[in-house]
Protein backbone atom coordinates (compact mmCIF):
# COMPACT_ATOMS: atom_id res chain seq x y z
CA UNK A 1 0.00 0.00 0.00
CA UNK A 2 1.67 3.20 -0.86
CA UNK A 3 1.33 6.36 0.65
CA UNK A 4 -1.85 8.06 -1.10
CA UNK A 5 -3.99 5.01 -0.17
CA UNK A 6 -2.40 4.88 3.78
CA UNK A 7 -3.50 8.56 3.39
CA UNK A 8 -6.82 8.21 2.38
CA UNK A 9 -8.19 4.79 4.53
CA UNK A 10 -6.98 6.95 7.64
CA UNK A 11 -9.26 9.48 6.28
CA UNK A 12 -12.12 6.72 5.66
CA UNK A 13 -11.55 5.72 9.13
CA UNK A 14 -11.72 8.97 10.50
CA UNK A 15 -14.67 9.97 8.26
CA UNK A 16 -16.61 6.51 9.66
CA UNK A 17 -15.62 7.51 13.58
CA UNK A 18 -16.92 11.48 12.88
CA UNK A 19 -19.92 9.94 11.63
CA UNK A 20 -20.55 7.95 14.46
CA UNK A 21 -19.76 10.67 17.01
CA UNK A 22 -22.07 13.01 15.10
CA UNK A 23 -25.12 10.46 15.22
CA UNK A 24 -24.62 9.66 19.07
CA UNK A 25 -25.02 13.36 19.89
CA UNK A 26 -27.46 13.64 17.75
CA UNK A 27 -29.31 10.80 19.72
CA UNK A 28 -28.08 12.60 22.89
CA UNK A 29 -29.46 15.65 22.06
CA UNK A 30 -32.68 14.12 21.21
CA UNK A 31 -33.04 12.99 24.33
CA UNK A 32 -32.21 15.67 26.28
CA UNK A 33 -34.48 17.44 24.17
CA UNK A 34 -37.37 15.09 25.16
CA UNK A 35 -36.77 15.01 28.81
CA UNK A 36 -36.46 18.91 29.04
CA UNK A 37 -39.56 18.64 27.09
CA UNK A 38 -41.20 16.12 29.21
CA UNK A 39 -40.30 18.06 32.41
CA UNK A 40 -41.71 21.46 31.17
CA UNK A 41 -44.85 19.66 30.49
CA UNK A 42 -44.90 18.37 33.79
CA UNK A 43 -45.00 22.24 34.82
CA UNK A 44 -47.51 23.14 32.58
CA UNK A 45 -49.73 20.82 34.15
CA UNK A 46 -48.88 21.80 37.92
CA UNK A 47 -47.59 25.14 38.20
CA UNK A 48 -49.49 26.67 41.27
CA UNK A 49 -50.18 29.99 39.35
CA UNK A 50 -51.47 31.06 35.90
CA UNK A 51 -48.47 32.95 35.30
CA UNK A 52 -46.04 29.90 36.22
CA UNK A 53 -48.19 27.86 33.92
CA UNK A 54 -48.11 29.87 31.26
CA UNK A 55 -44.24 30.70 31.78
CA UNK A 56 -43.96 27.21 31.39
CA UNK A 57 -45.96 26.69 28.17
CA UNK A 58 -43.77 29.96 26.64
CA UNK A 59 -40.74 27.72 27.45
CA UNK A 60 -42.26 24.74 25.17
CA UNK A 61 -42.79 27.15 22.59
CA UNK A 62 -39.16 28.09 22.55
CA UNK A 63 -37.97 24.00 23.16
CA UNK A 64 -39.81 23.59 20.09
CA UNK A 65 -38.51 26.16 18.08
CA UNK A 66 -35.22 24.80 18.06
CA UNK A 67 -34.51 22.84 15.14
CA UNK A 68 -32.47 19.96 16.84
CA UNK A 69 -35.47 19.44 18.99
CA UNK A 70 -37.58 16.00 17.61
CA UNK A 71 -40.37 14.55 19.16
CA UNK A 72 -42.05 11.48 19.24
CA UNK A 73 -45.74 10.19 18.61
CA UNK A 74 -46.44 10.38 22.67
CA UNK A 75 -44.76 13.51 23.27
CA UNK A 76 -47.17 15.47 20.61
CA UNK A 77 -50.34 13.93 22.13
CA UNK A 78 -49.13 15.21 25.68
CA UNK A 79 -48.41 18.90 23.96
CA UNK A 80 -51.76 18.19 22.68
CA UNK A 81 -53.63 17.20 26.03
CA UNK A 82 -52.41 20.75 27.77
CA UNK A 83 -54.78 21.97 25.18
CA UNK A 84 -57.67 21.30 27.85
CA UNK A 85 -56.30 23.46 30.52
CA UNK A 86 -58.46 26.67 30.98
CA UNK A 87 -56.03 29.38 30.92
CA UNK A 88 -56.04 30.48 27.18
CA UNK A 89 -52.72 31.48 27.58
CA UNK A 90 -51.39 28.45 27.80
CA UNK A 91 -53.43 27.09 25.24
CA UNK A 92 -52.07 29.66 23.19
CA UNK A 93 -48.24 28.84 23.73
CA UNK A 94 -49.08 25.05 23.60
CA UNK A 95 -50.60 25.58 20.12
CA UNK A 96 -47.73 27.56 19.00
CA UNK A 97 -45.67 24.68 20.33
CA UNK A 98 -47.27 22.05 18.05
CA UNK A 99 -47.25 24.15 15.57
CA UNK A 100 -43.30 24.32 15.42
CA UNK A 101 -43.58 20.35 14.79
CA UNK A 102 -45.30 20.93 11.27
CA UNK A 103 -46.71 18.43 9.57
CA UNK A 104 -45.47 16.03 11.95
CA UNK A 105 -48.00 17.50 14.82
CA UNK A 106 -51.07 16.53 12.54
CA UNK A 107 -51.74 14.04 14.98
CA UNK A 108 -52.70 16.77 17.09
CA UNK A 109 -55.00 18.45 14.70
CA UNK A 110 -58.04 17.38 15.88
CA UNK A 111 -57.67 18.17 19.27
CA UNK A 112 -56.81 21.57 18.35
CA UNK A 113 -59.99 22.40 15.98
CA UNK A 114 -62.34 21.22 18.74
CA UNK A 115 -60.45 23.56 21.02
CA UNK A 116 -60.89 26.47 18.21
CA UNK A 117 -64.85 25.95 17.93
CA UNK A 118 -65.37 26.80 21.74
CA UNK A 119 -62.40 29.58 21.30
CA UNK A 120 -63.37 30.99 18.38
CA UNK A 121 -64.58 34.13 19.92
CA UNK A 122 -62.34 34.86 22.69
CA UNK A 123 -61.17 38.82 22.32
CA UNK A 124 -57.49 39.93 22.60
CA UNK A 125 -54.44 40.26 20.87
CA UNK A 126 -53.18 36.82 21.19
CA UNK A 127 -55.87 34.46 22.04
CA UNK A 128 -55.32 30.20 22.00
CA UNK A 129 -57.60 30.68 18.39
CA UNK A 130 -54.64 32.63 16.78
CA UNK A 131 -52.29 30.35 17.64
CA UNK A 132 -54.37 27.10 16.83
CA UNK A 133 -55.19 28.93 13.16
CA UNK A 134 -51.26 29.80 13.09
CA UNK A 135 -49.96 25.91 14.17
CA UNK A 136 -52.81 24.52 12.03
CA UNK A 137 -51.21 26.19 8.58
CA UNK A 138 -47.83 24.80 9.76
CA UNK A 139 -49.32 21.76 9.87
CA UNK A 140 -50.53 22.24 6.50
CA UNK A 141 -53.91 22.40 7.56
CA UNK A 142 -56.23 25.40 6.35
CA UNK A 143 -58.08 26.41 9.59
CA UNK A 144 -61.75 27.03 9.19
CA UNK A 145 -62.96 30.18 9.04
CA UNK A 146 -63.04 32.68 12.05
CA UNK A 147 -67.31 32.21 13.56
CA UNK A 148 -66.95 35.99 14.46
CA UNK A 149 -66.78 37.66 11.41
CA UNK A 150 -63.13 38.80 12.38
CA UNK A 151 -59.95 36.32 12.80
CA UNK A 152 -58.07 36.80 15.85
Amino acid sequence: MGKLESVLCVAAILCVLLSSLCSEARAAGDQMCRQQLTETIAKVRTGKTSATRRDAAEHLFELTRAADCEANDKTITELASLMELPDDSVRYWVARSLGNFGQRAKIAAPKLQKVLAEVDCLEGSKTSASGIRFALSQMGITPPPAKCGTQN
